[in-house]
């Protein structure tokens, strides 16, 4: 592809929507007046994944040009605002180029043990510290097949449940290895195991940044739990609507258990009861049964008061996909959503769905090697330790992917002896946050090698 088609092509993709296109304006008026400058930074904001070398090459430039054009990126207010905005397709993308520039420079060991190949343990782990089960069965989730598609099908469960035992001494050896963030998510609802207070308060107790994603059903007010969810940082609650009937379809609920109200009742105590923390959030998966309810959903997130709601599309297309007529109906709330102006929740859209807002295809690239292990490994209910969270879910778990147990072995022996395998991403179904994940890592990655420093990166 010639330097002027991708350079068309990358304005094409800053001037698909109006709002998008005001603030891509209002970054090139201030942008450097070289040619070739102003180009390389028009194939970056397009795909700011890049690695400098490639956009170099792209643009006719060479590496010092390229470090100009980034510390242009780092500086500018207006760039900062596109990058930050919701009509912007890289958002989350960038949040995490940042967020991982920031923890290598706190932690330089990570990118050059992983440059040398070597063992290391990124400062996010996710756990599911869980039954291997959920009471819920809601249609787009990872663990929607609790018949065919489990544990014991897929011959995870050799080696019995982790206990509270187990997990605490997980945490411990955690906290040793340098890992500061612990996101409790996935492998059924950890809130149904009596033993997660105890993890909690210990986790709690050496310091750990605690992140929650629930359905919210088990929270009750004046349990061990709730008092251990008030130490904890985030906590989100899995809503796919705000209407009780289309709650109950998409959760398999059952009408008499009033489940809706009752969750909502119990976020809405975490919020009256709290300190500083924890921040409190719903989490949205739009599909089929839910995609003409995301105004609702917004209105409804308001009313209750919390600090965020996610808006995100069933990322791994467990559900029916959403047709041309559903799509527009999406698109048009979307549009609606984020020109909302005031109100006391923030409303976070994923890529995908800025992506269908602009009437773009969404992104779904891949690289040629899976890096998830080394910024968001997890450890399964029964402790298996995967390179993401897809992995340890049993509907897409496959042997290839297990890089070991750690109920039979401390977690950085697991790490080590599995640290030279080469893991490459080829899986049938990734996540949104694993492909952006492996892009951002793979450029920084690159740009290192390059000679790229971190305090060059265009990332703030």
């Amino acid at each position: 592809m010639t330097t002027a088609t991708l350079l068309d092509q990358a304005h094409q993709f800053l001037h698909c929507d109006a709002g998008l296109a005001v603030l891509a304006t209002e970054v090139l008026n201030r942008a450097p007046a070289d040619t070739a400058i102003r180009a390389a930074l028009v194939c970056h904001l397009a795909a700011p994944h890049t690695p400098a070398t490639t956009l170099a090459v792209n643009a006719g430039l060479d590496i010092e040009e390229v470090r100009e054009m980034y510390g242009f990126a780092r500086t500018n207010h207006q760039l900062r605002e596109l990058i930050g905005s919701l009509y912007y397709p890289h958002r989350l993308r960038c949040g995490f180029a940042a967020a991982t520039v920031a923890e290598w420079r706190r932690r330089p060991e990570i990118p050059q043990r992983i440059l040398a190949r070597k063992p290391v343990l990124a400062e996010t782990v996710e756990v599911h510290p869980t039954r291997g089960t959920c009471n819920y069965s809601c249609r787009m989730c990872l663990w929607s097949d609790q018949a065919e598609l489990t544990y014991a099908t897929k011959q995870l469960d050799a080696g019995g449940l982790m206990s509270g035992d187990d997990w605490i001494c997980v945490v411990d050896e955690l906290a040793a290895a340098g890992v500061r963030r612990l996101v409790v998510s996935g492998g059924g609802e950890a809130l149904i195991n009596p033993e997660l207070p105890d993890i909690l308060n210990h986790a709690a107790g050496l310091g750990f940044e605690i992140h929650v994603y629930t359905t919210g059903f088990s929270a009750r007010r004046g349990s061990r739990l709730f008092a251990a969810l008030l130490r904890c940082q985030r906590i989100r609650f899995s809503i796919h609507s705000p209407d009780p009937v289309t709650y109950d379809h998409i959760a398999g609920t059952r009408p008499r258990q009033r489940a809706l109200e009752r969750v909502t009742g119990n976020l809405t105590a975490l919020l009256d009861d709290r300190g500083e923390f924890p921040a409190v959030g719903i989490g949205m998966v739009i599909q089929p049964e839910n995609h003409d309810q995301i105004e609702a959903m917004a209105d409804f997130a308001d009313e209750c008061g919390v600090d965020w709601l996610d808006l995100r599309k069933d990322e791994v297309d467990v559900t029916e996909g959403l047709d041309g007529a559903r799509l527009t109906k999406v698109r048009e709330q979307l549009r609606a959503v984020r020109a909302r102006v005031g109100g006391t929740t923030r409303i976070d859209i994923g890529d995908e769905l800025v992506a269908i807002a602009n009437g773009l295809t969404r992104d779904q690239s891949r690289t040629a090697e899976c890096l998830g292990r080394w910024f968001r490994p997890t450890i399964g209910a029964f402790g298996h330790l995967t390179p993401c969270d897809l992995k340890a879910e049993p509907r897409f778990a496959a042997t290839g992917y297990d890089l070991g147990n750690v109920k039979r072995s401390r977690i950085l022996d697991v790490v080590a002896t599995s640290n030279g395998r080469r893991i490459d991403d080829d899986c049938a179904q990734c996540m949104p946050s694993s492909r952006t994940g492996n892009a951002v890592v793979h450029k920084l990655l690159d740009d290192l090698r390059a000679g790229v420093g971190l305090d060059e990166q265009p990332f703030v």
